[in-house]
């Protein structure tokens, strides 16, 4: 093994007429090299889009969601008592959801206020910047005085893109106009309501649409806000469209195993009120966006379909190099070297620029993914205008996810196709009649 390894690289890289690096073997190097990377940056970009698109989602819509029919208001102590009881939910999160139009101004923009504890902010690592905002805004007002130092307004954190197109700094007066819900309208009103607000700053989720659109408040606030319109209806009498002061409008549920979803949700339904409704919404995603893994799939095979034809430049440049070395086999050959044998130095002699592009290929590959921000970023400085369309994509920013199941396909594919395009070359040199070649020197 050690004398054709050494042959095989002797081939690569010296010419005839003298020494150097032969130009046909790094052309060919370089296809694959080419062809690699591209294959991990398309593998990686298709995979990290999707995953960052449904984790952030998640993270916004829970695993799975108690609800009830028609997007009503619910006590929620009845399914919390039956979630805490269940194996396998990692968190409980009641959020109470409701849609207006916050206000600086002359300024406004509509807005979903989703409202929930601040522990459970803290426990989500999506919302714990904005659950260290709404701890500052607290120290800040304690410091100044006492809770009144905010003049009563109930704290708000805001979506980064909506916070910049208000021009908002920390500490501003807000007001928010909320919209009659279902339980209103049910009660014969459709008036608005408004309550006022302190921003306590900005958070990102990573998602376009809550970015320009979310807000964050605290549960106790919105329910206040619930209370407080309808004792301006002059709906403090016994009905049943009255919401108690607790209600929410869903309790997310975040499991330690996501895997293990179909398992849990079963268990809770059997359990739950007959009123409520407990959802998938993690099924529902992945099922929303498989389209996406089917275009990585369609890219992949394009990119193969690349790869092969650099392969047949590795093979090309084999049959150049047959062509070229015919009088070194006959004498190899006249030395004693079977046929066999100069098919293993030539075959190796291919596999060798495979895999230096492969090598080359992985890593060039692996840095464009995890970069790949930073490249767009750069690339936008220099022409001047942006190539991510963030309203389009829902994300602010792509990263690749490099996967080692990835790069190992990656490699085997490329081995593969590599093998099989020096076979032939290598089957042609062994083919080569000794005397013959000799005769041509």
């Amino acid at each position: 093994m050690g004398t054709t390894l050494t042959i095989a690289l002797r081939y690569l890289t010296a010419r005839r007429e003298g020494a150097g690096l032969s130009l046909v073997p790094l052309l060919s190097g370089l296809g694959i090299m080419i062809g690699v990377a591209t294959l991990v940056v398309v593998m990686a970009v298709f995979e990290g889009y999707r995953t960052a698109v449904l984790d952030r989602l998640l993270a916004q819509t829970g695993h799975l969601a108690i609800t009830k029919p028609g997007f009503r208001s619910f006590d929620p102590e009845p399914a919390q008592a039956v979630v805490a009881a269940q194996a396998g939910v990692a968190r409980i999160q009641p959020v109470l959801i409701t849609q207006g139009l916050v206000l600086r101004g002359g300024k406004g923009a509509g807005v979903v206020v989703q409202a929930m504890e601040l522990s459970d902010m803290r426990a989500d690592p999506v919302l714990a910047e904005a659950a260290g905002h709404f701890d500052a805004l607290s120290s800040s007002d304690a410091s100044a005085g006492g809770a009144d130092a905010a003049g009563g307004l109930s704290p708000v954190v805001l979506g980064a893109g909506l916070a910049a197109e208000l021009g908002l700094t920390r500490g501003d007066s807000l007001r928010l106009v909320l919209s009659a819900d279902s339980s209103d309208r049910a009660q014969g009103t459709t008036a608005a309501r408004s309550f006022g607000l302190v921003y306590a700053g900005a958070f990102s989720a990573g998602l376009f649409e809550v970015d320009q659109s979310g807000a964050l408040a605290l549960l106790t606030d919105a329910q206040g806000w619930q209370a407080r319109a309808r004792e301006s209806y002059g709906s403090g009498t016994s009905n049943d469209t009255d919401q108690a002061p607790g209600e929410v409008s869903e309790i997310r549920l975040m499991l330690s195993d996501l895997s293990q979803r179909r398992q849990v949700l079963p268990r809770i339904r059997s359990r739950l009120p007959e009123t409520l409704l407990i959802s998938d919404r993690a099924s529902d995603l992945f099922r929303d966006y498989d389209w996406v893994r089917a275009q990585g799939n369609a890219a992949n095979l394009i990119v193969i379909v690349i790869l092969i034809v650099a392969a047949f430049g590795v093979a090309s440049g084999q049959l150049m190099m047959v062509q070229e070395r015919r009088a070194d086999i006959a004498i190899l050959r006249g030395f004693g070297v079977q046929p066999g044998g100069v098919l293993r130095v030539f075959l190796l002699a291919g596999l060798l620029v495979a895999v230096i592009g492969l090598v080359l290929g992985l890593a060039l590959g692996w840095w464009i993914s995890v970069s790949l921000n930073e490249i767009r970023l750069a690339l936008e400085a220099v022409i001047g205008r942006p190539l991510f369309n963030a309203a389009f994509y829902q994300i602010d920013e792509i990263r690749g996810d490099v996967r080692a199941s990835g790069l190992v396909f990656v490699s085997a594919v490329t081995l593969c196709v590599s093998f099989l395009a020096t076979l032939y070359p290598a089957w042609r040199a062994s083919r080569v009649p000794p005397a013959l070649a000799l005769k041509e020197v």
